[in-house]
């Protein structure tokens, strides 16, 4: 038989010159933030490699033997028994935040993480970040390389999971833990409304034997009812904005209107002795009503009139005013 050597940590390689202790297992504080078992192939291989050969390379603890890297390492060795394990302990000296930040060195360098660690992960840390006043974002931004639009979904996706039964969370745990799940799933949870995601949840839950294809599938369909309503946002917004040009240019077409041409038409067909009184009054009513109605500035005078007017006639132009209306919108 030959034997198994895992490569060491790149983070606790730094380590090499600083003193290496034998901690206490039984002492040890895990960190469960994330799933410490993780991808359980892994976990098998690594509790084999123990059990043949201890622990190989130190982990990582603070002071008060909280393990800041090697929570695997450590359950294995409790799990199997073992008395004291090689550990470096962290410099005293550093602030909660600083052993935080060597926390998402050890986090992102030392694990092939899965989606559903990430947004743990980032979840937790950033809380941590927001505690001591620190723009999260920005500082996982740049060690990430990315944007900060990129976190922030992270971030999101982190909080939409926390509030997860745990019923649910062991769902996806257990396929997460076979099998890494598409981030498009947490991207696509985070965006739906309350009682969207309650329904989602539901089909999990109902989805018999569920397999990553199934969570696949569920999140397609979900993805795809995203894209109609957001198809269906923009025609509405486009269609708002075409009636709202459109009432624009009316009011312009009505501004050019002179009322003086208005008032004097008006006054030169109530002086015409040969047209009868009755067709008088409805022109008088019914040019009054076209003022009105595209909010021309009217006399006084000229209300009082008609009113007296159709108060005796009692006529009603409102047909011919939308009639006027729609010619207007059609000669745009």
């Amino acid at each position: 038989m030959f034997k198994i050597y895992f490569e060491e940590p790149k983070q606790e390689q730094k380590m090499k010159n600083n003193k290496i202790i034998q901690a206490s297992v039984s002492a040890l504080k895990f960190n469960n933030i994330i799933d410490i078992v993780g991808d359980l192939i892994s976990f098998e291989n690594l509790t084999e490699s123990i059990k043949n050969y201890s622990v190989q390379t130190p982990i990582y603890i603070d002071d008060d033997n909280n393990v800041i890297s090697g929570n695997r390492r450590a359950l294995i060795s409790k799990n199997l028994e073992i008395k004291t394990i090689p550990a470096f302990v962290v410099d005293s000296n550093k602030t909660p935040l600083e052993i935080e930040k060597l926390r998402i060195e050890f986090l992102l360098t030392n694990r092939n993480m899965s989606h559903l660690d990430i947004i743990q992960i980032y979840y937790y840390q950033h809380a941590v970040f927001e505690k001591y006043d620190e723009p999260y974002t920005e500082y996982m931004s740049k060690i990430q390389n990315c944007t900060q639009r990129a976190i922030q979904l992270k971030l999101k996706a982190g909080k939409i999971y926390s509030t997860l039964s745990d019923e649910v969370k062991s769902i996806f745990q257990k396929l997460d833990s076979a099998k890494k799940i598409p981030f498009t799933t947490f991207i696509v949870m985070s965006k739906l409304e309350e009682i969207d995601l309650a329904n989602f949840i539901k089909e999990v839950i109902e989805t018999e034997n569920i397999e990553h294809k199934h969570l696949v599938s569920i999140t397609k369909q979900y993805e795809e009812m995203l894209a109609r309503q957001n198809r269906n946002k923009t025609i509405n917004e486009d269609s708002k904005k075409s009636k709202e040009s459109k009432e624009t240019k009316e009011e312009t077409v009505l501004s050019e209107i002179s009322v003086n041409e208005l008032n004097s038409s008006e006054d030169a067909e109530i002086k015409d002795d040969d047209e009868p009184n009755i067709l008088v009054d409805m022109k008088r009513v019914f040019k009054y009503e076209i003022k009105k109605y595209f909010n021309v500035a009217i006399e006084t005078d000229e209300e009082e009139d008609v009113e007296k007017i159709q108060s005796k006639l009692h006529i009603d132009f409102k047909e011919e005013l939308e009639l006027i209306k729609s010619l207007l919108e059609g000669a745009n």
